[in-house]
């Protein structure tokens, strides 16, 4: 039966709907050239009513194969981790978008690196630890 219309009919007799989860399965296929074979990967995501969407990445699994090859393992991990980071928003930079010019790209980037300076010993105090301090410019 129609989704539509078996929620209508539950809605007509008085059922009221507190949940509703769309599930969404995504395939992608990790090639290996030394086994010259594809391995698909699929990946979960529940929508709910209210229009938010989760990726189940913890759930993400090869279909119907037993053994799969280290290397497709580790190109689909990294394959998880962009998509990772693209649904929390942290795309990253690639090195030629990267600003070499400067110890931090952005603010928050700026505070980690001032959080791990305030750690940091100073000429003085390395030398009282009989330490060598980096050398000058």
């Amino acid at each position: 039966m129609d989704k539509h219309v078996l929620h209508q009919q539950l809605t007509d007799r008085g059922l009221e709907r507190i949940e509703y989860v769309e599930k969404s399965v995504y395939r992608i296929d990790i090639y290996n050239d030394a086994t010259s074979a594809a391995y698909p990967l699929t990946l979960t995501t529940i929508t709910s009513e209210l229009g938010n969407t989760t990726v189940h990445f913890h759930e993400a699994d090869f279909i119907d194969n037993q053994f799969v090859p280290l290397q497709v393992r580790r190109a689909a991990l990294d394959k998880l981790i962009e998509l990772e980071q693209i649904c929390n928003g942290s795309t990253g930079k690639s090195l030629e978008e990267a600003n070499n010019g400067s110890m931090a790209q952005d603010m928050d980037e700026m505070k980690k690196l001032g959080n791990e300076m305030k750690h940091m010993k100073t000429n003085s105090e390395l030398i009282e630890n009989n330490l060598v301090p980096d050398p000058m410019p």
